[in-house]
């Protein structure tokens, strides 16, 4: 493996990513051409400046927002959160199927490519608290869609200049710019929910993009 591809991986898991997808952001041809320094530096100086800001921690449009680093009680609170072990149940997409918490999507980005999610949906005391997808779009990015059931807080890492109220689909929203307009970096849309929040988290994605899907689910 090259170097250069080993410091984009670095650099994805540097921002919270969880993939090495993100490291296609610094090289669209997934690490096989010589980067533009320049472009390296410029995106080197945002990550270096979106580390020196303050962490946003409040509450937006309604929806809490609080810290990846935040102590067990202000964590977000659902059906699991007091759970014992027997009472947690590993389900299948066809268990949520028909479901308010069954995730549909009506528009996907160009290239988009469903991939197996990292949890599958699970369940606590017999109510669905958590249900996810994702996608990759090859040499470019990737995204995700989840229903989290519960209160309507979420962890996030990033600076308040980043972070804005929005409405999406008639709902009320917060969105999490990614670093770049370009989508570097990762972007999120929150959106408050009967049942609690639908999360879509991207890398790679211009925000535009990310609210699209958003708008799109049924």
């Amino acid at each position: 493996m090259s170097k250069r591809l080993i410091l984009g991986i670095f650099v994805a898991a540097a921002l919270g990513v969880g993939s090495l997808f993100a490291a296609y952001r610094l090289w669209p041809d997934g690490g096989r051409t010589e980067a533009q320094p320049d472009i390296m530096m410029e995106r080197e100086q945002l990550m270096l400046e979106e580390e020196a800001k303050p962490r946003l921690e409040g509450v937006v449009n309604g929806i809490r927002l609080y810290s990846l680093d935040a102590e067990a009680a202000l964590q977000r609170k659902d059906a699991c959160s007091d759970a014992s072990r027997d009472e947690v149940e590993h389900l299948t997409m066809s268990d949520v199927a028909g479901t308010p918490m069954e995730i549909v999507p009506t528009y996907l980005p160009a290239g988009a490519e469903e991939v197996a999610p990292m949890w599958p949906p699970v369940a606590c005391k017999g109510v669905v608290v958590s249900v996810e997808r994702e996608w990759v779009i090859r040499s470019k990015g990737h995204f995700s869609i989840a229903h989290r059931q519960g209160e309507q807080a979420i962890a996030i890492d990033a600076s308040a200049d980043r972070v804005s109220a929005a409405t999406v689909g008639g709902k009320r929203a917060a969105l999490v710019k990614p670093l770049a307009p370009d989508g570097f970096g990762y972007s999120m849309v929150i959106v408050a929910e009967d049942f609690g929040l639908t999360v879509i988290g991207a890398s790679g994605l211009p925000i535009e993009e990310t609210v699209k899907i958003a708008e799109g689910l049924k």
